[in-house]
């Protein structure tokens, strides 16, 4: 399990401010006062029982508290599609970090592993897939910047994938079930990062759409160690 910091984000919004202080001979200027969320009863709101703090936040400071949670948290689970314009269907099942993962993407019936390990990466292409060098069903070290592995993107890596398909987070919807929409586009119209509002603000899933294709994906089991293969007898390393 991840480790359960106590986020406290409301302290971000409705802590004391510092004050900083200069050589300047003039009168310091009061702060500006942090703006007030607009989307929840801040009457109702009670920080014992109303969760880690998330709803406070803007949309920029709730997905940068999200991040942080992620990276704090460690290995994760992350399984879900991509869908193209064509209707094509890549299916995802990552297990990992940035620095640790084992990967599994599966287009046209065909499987293609990667595992990424003290900073060396592996492939297990498919038959689709093999490159110059690369033997079908069996891994091989490959450099980071092997078509055979760039190709997959972001998805490599839970932590790319969510800041980069949330990078236009522009509001935060109204909180249930223990949860929070951080929603991306103008209204939503691009999709929306579900985010728990109890313990570490971690991602639950998310579901995008945009110019590229439609992507949907689940997070699951944060800090769970990472199973790799057996790569002892890898090609090219």
């Amino acid at each position: 399990m991840p480790r359960r910091s106590d986020l406290r984000l409301t302290a971000v919004i409705l802590g004391s401010a510092l004050l900083l202080t200069g050589c300047s001979s003039g009168a310091a200027q009061p702060p500006e006062p942090a703006p007030s969320p607009t989307h929840i009863d801040l009457g109702a709101w009670d920080e014992e029982t109303d969760g880690n703090g998330i709803v406070l936040l803007d949309a920029a400071t709730a997905r940068s508290a999200v991040l942080s949670a992620v990276r704090e948290a460690g290995p994760v689970t992350m399984t879900g599609t991509f869908t193209n314009t064509a209707g094509r269907v890549l299916t995802v099942s990552v297990h990992g970090s940035s620095e640790e993962t084992v990967a599994e993407f599966t287009v046209d019936g065909q499987s293609t592993s990667v595992a990424i390990s003290d900073g060396q990466a592996y492939i297990r292409p498919s038959e689709a897939t093999a490159g110059d060098g690369l033997t079908p069903d069996e891994y091989s070290c490959v450099a980071d910047d092997d078509p055979a592995l760039t190709r997959w993107g972001s998805l490599l890596h839970p932590l790319q994938a969510l800041a980069e398909h949330t990078s236009d987070a522009s509001a935060l919807g109204a909180p249930a079930d223990d949860a929070v929409d951080l929603i991306m586009g103008a209204d939503g119209t691009l999709g929306a990062l579900s985010v728990q509002t109890q313990g570490p603000a971690l991602p639950v899933s998310i579901t995008r759409a945009d110019i590229a294709g439609s992507l949907q994906l689940e997070f699951s089991g944060w800090g769970d160690p990472v199973d790799l293969p057996d790569l002892d007898s890898a090609a090219g390393c």
